[in-house]
């Protein structure tokens, strides 16, 4: 409290012992000096700058966010964004034996799990005020799955098994259809959980969302991918 308002409130200024004193105003309080943070950037109070309440550090809280309509919508289409962005990464391939083990075990499956969650991810750095709900990181992993198993199905189907007898290539793609599909939904739904945690713990620290916290979260898909990718490889060389 300043000096002039601590006068005001004093015995001294007591209306009761002095009348004369009956319609004087209060000074006002001071504007609170902001303070600087080791980062560089100003918290200011809430009081005096309504706008930056539920604001912090550029995450936009429940008071700060955008309708639900844009927020789905936004969501549906990142989601979507991101199966498209991963469909590059199903022609890394290589003559080599062990690049071609190594594409499949190890670079594949990272680069197309990354890829899938590119759109949330966008979202979630760029857009946060359009994640509302934890829900939103599965839809969207849901729809990027998706859109990428069958765009890989379909490509598989039509270029690189299309040499097979079409009994075989039945059963084949029967196979990709279902269990395929399943592993690419559940390993993005995986790194969705990863997101939807850091989201959370960002919006009840008041901080910035940091990405890197989920990467344990891509680890165990990447990891569950290239599994069952040097699973098929062994039953490959070893099932004929």
């Amino acid at each position: 409290m300043t000096k002039d308002r601590e006068k005001f409130f004093s015995v001294e200024e007591e209306v009761a012992l002095h009348p004369e004193l009956l319609h004087k105003t209060s000074p006002k309080e001071e504007p609170p000096i902001a303070v600087e943070r080791a980062d560089g950037d100003y918290y200011q109070s809430v009081a005096f700058e309504p706008g930056v309440a539920g604001v912090r550090e550029g995450l936009c809280l429940p008071g700060q966010s955008w309708p639900w309509t844009v927020a789905v919508l936004t969501t549906i289409l990142c989601g979507l964004a991101g199966g498209l962005l991963a469909v590059p990464a199903l022609f890394l391939k290589s003559q080599e034996s062990w690049w071609r083990v190594l594409i499949l075990v190890v670079f594949g499956p990272f680069a197309e799990e990354t890829l899938k969650q590119s759109g949330m991810i966008f979202q979630l750095e760029k857009l946060p005020g359009t994640v509302r709900s934890g829900w939103q990181f599965f839809l969207a992993a849901l729809l990027g799955a998706g859109v990428f198993s069958v765009l890989e199905n379909l490509l598989y189907g039509h270029v690189y098994l299309r040499h097979l007898p079409p009994e075989q290539l039945a059963i084949l793609m029967n196979y990709r259809w279902i269990a395929c599909t399943a592993l690419h939904i559940a390993c993005t739904m995986i790194s969705a959980m990863g997101l939807r945690r850091i989201w959370r713990d960002a919006l009840r620290k008041g901080a910035r969302c940091q990405i890197s916290d989920a990467f344990p979260w891509f680890v165990v898909a990447v990891a569950i991918h290239g599994c069952y990718n040097l699973l098929m490889l062994l039953v490959q060389a070893f099932g004929k």
